[in-house]
């Protein structure tokens, strides 16, 4: 279904109930395809929302609309619209940095948080932080040719071809534009994180596969030492896509961890 969302088309996508609510947040320019196969199995429990955040899947938006605040207002936004009093809320890869930034603004509307193969801009001080390297600077002649790099490493996995044609096909569905901008609004940066983060008492699941080229261990184990109650739950075969290629795998991390 569509919401009015804004003055935008927001697709989203409610099923299941239960106890408990899962609002999930995709990576990126992906779109509700990231998490769908992990929620499928969790529905079966729990109430699982997913929509199609600003600039990806069938949320087509203005490229200027597109900002790192109207990200994360969205997210209350559409919980308000499904009368979502309090959820449980997943991140992937970038979505872990609007997932993180909505906590933080108002942690009273989760009994839960998720954060999936990305650190959600909570940066090591310890690390210098690379420099960002803009879209059209990533190998590769087009568009095109410039995702299925990104999707090769994302799916280090044997036998994936299957899931890099899927990612491809999710990624494509974003215009050039959008997916440059989504990259620029959201980045990492320095802070007290200790201290910053030190408002989230919420429980925290912090899931990372090892053989992911995109996000690093250390990041994620360092994001997980700065969380107040999180558990860190490392998958040694999985790449970037977990949910995606693991899906049963994290669904039962997920369940295990928030109860059934």
């Amino acid at each position: 279904m569509f919401l009015d969302i804004d003055g935008n088309r927001v697709f989203t996508l409610d099923f299941g109930s239960g106890p408990k609510t899962l609002l999930a947040h995709s990576g990126w320019v992906g779109n509700f395809e990231d998490w769908i196969c992990t929620l499928a199995p969790i529905s079966k429990h729990w109430r699982t929302v997913i929509y199609d955040h600003r600039g990806t899947g069938e949320t087509v938006v203005p490229v200027e609309r597109i900002t790192a605040d109207a990200l994360v207002d969205d997210v209350f936004r559409v919980m308000d619209a499904l009368d979502i009093d309090r959820c449980i809320l997943a991140g992937f890869s970038r979505g872990t940095f609007t997932a993180i930034q909505a906590a933080l603004r108002d942690p009273s509307r989760f009994d839960g948080l998720i954060l999936m193969n990305g650190y959600g801009g909570v940066v090591d001080p310890s690390i210098p932080m690379p420099p960002a390297v803009p879209l059209n600077k990533w190998p590769g002649a087009t568009h095109s040719d410039r995702l299925r790099w990104f999707v090769d490493g994302c799916t280090p996995e044997p036998d994936s071809e299957h899931i890099r044609r899927w990612a491809m096909n999710i990624l494509s569905r974003a215009t050039p534009e959008a997916a440059e901008r989504i990259l620029d609004v959201i980045q990492g940066r320095q802070a007290d994180w200790p201290s910053v983060l030190s408002v989230l008492k919420l429980p925290a699941l912090v899931i990372h596969g090892r053989l992911d080229p995109r996000v690093t261990t250390a990041a994620m184990e360092y994001l997980k030492s700065v969380l107040p109650d999180a558990q860190l739950a490392i998958l040694d075969d999985a790449g970037h896509l977990p949910a995606m290629n693991q899906p049963a795998r994290v669904a039962k991390l997920i369940l295990d961890r928030f109860g059934r």
